[in-house]
């Protein structure tokens, strides 16, 4: 006598079907949170090379004429322009010039707000109107030679 067997394959199917409704969205995610990291972090090496840029020319600008330099300092970041991260001189930020200081030293800030002075916004997309309350920002230090 032969016993019948039912199959279990529609329990299974159920089952997989049940376990990507969970999982997928969750990879979807995990992808979008990967995104947005890696776009802020090129944000942020852009602030970066922008802020050493500042500095540079900071640096060589005191050098060749040091007294005018410490209160006409945004006229040597005019020229520094990355777009859709750095659009304005109002981004950048003198926070230290020690011309005293052994070795003397200048350090320029960079702020990026996402749709102020031009910037793009950040993060893209948007899916919860979190962008107005992101702030990168990054400096650099130089000596002035």
């Amino acid at each position: 006598m032969k016993i019948l067997r039912r199959g279990r394959g529609g329990q299974y199917s159920t089952e997989l079907a049940a376990s990507f409704m969970f999982i997928i969205p969750v990879i979807i995610v995990a992808i979008y949170v990967c995104l947005q990291c890696v776009q802020a972090y090129m944000i942020y090496c852009t602030l970066k090379q922008a802020s050493a840029q500042a500095a540079r020319k900071f640096a060589v600008s005191y050098t060749h004429n040091p007294n005018a330099l410490a209160n006409n300092w945004a006229d040597v970041v005019l020229s520094i322009e990355y777009p859709g991260v750095v659009n304005s001189y109002k981004q950048f930020e003198l926070v230290e010039f020690s011309p005293e200081k052994i070795p003397p030293t200048v350090t320029m800030k960079v702020n990026y707000a996402p749709d102020a002075y031009g910037c793009r916004h950040f993060p893209e997309p948007d899916i919860l109107g979190l962008g107005r309350y992101f702030l990168i920002s990054a400096q650099s230090t130089e000596k002035l030679d």
